[in-house]
């Protein structure tokens, strides 16, 4: 028995960016600063109000807005939670009265199902905070972790009721033998109802008005809570291997958290002074294990050094995730650092974003690109247009490299999403100043390699003369959805971090949806696929609602597609036409098929194309 199919070809273009494959003459654009973190508020005369961008793209929603535009240095805390009946909460930092920044702190706004709510005119907690974390807590609620300073302790903000009532407002103490505070944490929750909340954040370091613990100018440590929150069972613990035995000093924001599997619970360090590894429990936090990335010889610098040249390693905005068969996935920008007078210095603006997981050798410390890109460790890369003007012009400092603040997420078929910043040639600002985009890969888990070259999430018309940076993504993916936050502006750059050389500028937080074939799942490794005509297979397969494919045209042609049963009967035939030249997307609505065992077949110019789809 036959049923009428739904067949929809979308009309818009999956853009993907025209890069070519690094080279080793292709020079590194590299500039050094002090490395100081950023936390204290900027004198300015201007105030907002219901501060709002004109311009928006309208594949997001509007949940936020914010003049104070940093935020984070580096890795990017847990912002966006998706619980598990579908709502969904986002935070982030808000300031507006750049006079001081009395009034920053944690924005949020919570997604009910249907509709976000109304932006918010104020911060959640009573106190100045920044570099808000957050995840599900104690059956139905919510629980978000922010800092002060240096005199002043974390502030822990839970309800009971995610998205309804009143904040109850608490603070978390600093290790008893430290006479300083906690700065940039990062939490995570786990157990039956997330009642174990599970942190890390650095001990505040003498730059940022703090002091010396453990011989360590900002130390990372380790805080457990069985009862969430209620009390610590283990507070500011130093985990094995990250004394001063082996490193000088961490730095803020270099380090987050995987999502947890049952007991087993793990985050990723990096940065400019230290080496790149993962710290793993598989006991709930009880031992820990340390697993070595790339290595840093710089981490240990003895006081009589005054200058080091130049090198490579982690930029610090690192991100990990674990897969379903236990395999431990990591991505990290590439930066660098240098002293000179024995000043510390980090470098910006490094090319390359770093791929890694445990089933590898540790990462060769040049961090050369062709090296990364021959070992399938280089996921992301800037490269010059081919055309002329497609050049970098010049761009302002988000402490990273021109490549970074990746995300990832891993769903159920152990398909691996990552998401990162990118600067972009295209459409610089008056002042000539490049912007940054959202770029994507993926890595399918029925392919070899990853999905062709970067997506650019913000190619087109809608995206025009606007920057967008900052993203996280929700660890969960369901109904094949990734969503993601991100802070975007017409002006590139931040006004916070870079004092004096941007001005300050509204900004806004979104939310959107992208979808697992947004990302183009073809899974080749080079750019063949824009010099060719291509079909991909159907995702997700095996299908039970809609499920999508793309057909990619080297030139304008006819296309064909055929729907055949197991026993090699037709059920469709449908001629599209003369279709034009790129990459077009089928959506196919599986649910109007009887379950079995299918085959679709896309006819171009004498080529057919065939791949098996299952109905359930």
């Amino acid at each position: 028995m036959k049923k009428n199919l739904l067949f929809i070809v979308a009309l818009a273009f999956c853009v993907i960016t025209m890069a070519q494959h690094p080279q080793k003459s292709k020079p590194w654009i590299v500039k050094s600063v002090p490395a100081t973190e950023i936390d204290n508020p900027v004198a300015n005369p201007l105030q907002i109000s219901n501060p709002s961008v004109n311009s928006k793209a309208v594949l997001e929603d509007d949940i936020g807005a914010t003049r104070y535009d940093v935020q984070t240095n580096a890795a990017i805390a847990n912002r966006i939670v998706l619980f598990n009946d579908g709502t969904i909460a986002g935070t982030w930092t808000r300031g507006t009265t750049e006079t001081s920044f009395t009034e920053r702190g944690t924005g949020y706004n919570y997604f009910n199902g249907t509709t976000w709510g109304p932006q918010p005119s104020a911060r959640i907690e009573t106190v100045r905070t920044g570099w808000p974390t957050m995840d599900a807590w104690n059956t139905g609620g919510e629980i978000v972790v922010s800092h002060q300073s240096a005199t002043a302790p974390l502030i822990k903000c839970t309800r009971t009721t995610k998205g309804a009532g009143a904040w109850t407002q608490g603070t978390i103490a600093r290790p008893p033998d430290f006479n300083k505070e906690m700065l940039w944490p990062r939490l995570i929750t786990n157990g039956p109802t997330h009642n174990y909340v599970h942190m890390i954040a650095l001990s505040a370091p003498t730059g940022n008005g703090g002091a010396i613990y453990k011989g360590l100018d900002g130390a990372l440590l380790y805080y457990r809570s069985l009862n969430g929150g209620t009390t610590w069972d283990k507070q500011g613990i130093q985990l094995p291997g990250l004394d001063s035995a082996s490193y000088t000093s961490f730095s803020g924001d270099e380090y987050a958290w995987g999502s947890p599997k049952g007991d087993t619970i793990y985050f990723v360090a990096g940065g400019s002074y230290t080496d790149m590894f993962i710290m793993k429990s598989t006991d709930n936090g009880e031992n820990w294990t340390k697993i070595n990335i790339l290595s840093n010889g710089h981490k240990k610098i003895p006081a009589s050094v005054t200058y080091l040249a130049p090198w490579a390693s982690s930029d610090g905005a690192v991100a990990c995730e674990m897969d379903q068969q236990g395999i431990i996935h990591v991505a990290s920008g590439i930066g660098g650092g240098s002293m000179s007078g024995g000043t510390k210095y980090i470098s910006l603006y490094r090319n390359g974003l770093i791929y890694w997981n445990t089933t590898m050798s540790m990462i060769q410390d040049s961090l050369d690109l062709d090296t990364l890109n021959a070992h399938g460790q280089l996921l992301g890369y800037y490269f010059d247009g081919p055309n002329p003007g497609d050049t970098l012009n010049t761009m302002t400092s988000y402490r990273v490299g021109l490549t970074s603040f990746p995300q990832m997420s891993i769903d159920a078929y152990n398909n691996l999403f990552v998401i990162y910043a990118g600067i972009t040639w295209e459409n610089p600002d008056p002042s000539g100043i490049n912007y940054h985009h959202i770029f994507g890969r993926a890595k399918y888990h029925d392919k070899a390699t990853w999905s062709t070259e970067p997506i650019d999430f913000n190619a087109g018309f809608l995206y025009y003369g606007q920057e967008y940076i900052f993203a996280s993504m929700t660890k969960r993916i369901t109904n094949d959805k990734l969503r993601i936050i991100y802070q975007t502006a017409t002006q590139p750059g931040t006004a916070v971090g870079t004092t004096g050389v941007i001005p300050y500028h509204d900004c806004i937080i979104q939310y959107r949806e992208l979808t697992g074939n947004s990302f183009w799942p073809v899974g080749i490794s080079d750019n063949s696929l824009l010099k060719k005509n291509q079909v991909s297979q159907n995702y997700p397969n095996p299908v039970k609602g809609l499920t999508y494919f793309n057909v990619n045209l080297d030139q304008a042609s006819n296309v064909m597609v055929e729907i055949s049963n197991i026993m090699g009967q037709k059920v469709l035939n449908f001629d599209k036409g003369v279709v034009n030249a790129g990459m077009h997307q089928m959506v196919f609505d599986g649910s109007q098929l009887i379950p079995g065992i299918y085959f679709y077949t896309v006819r171009i110019r004498g080529e057919a194309f065939t791949h098996k789809m299952i109905v359930e």
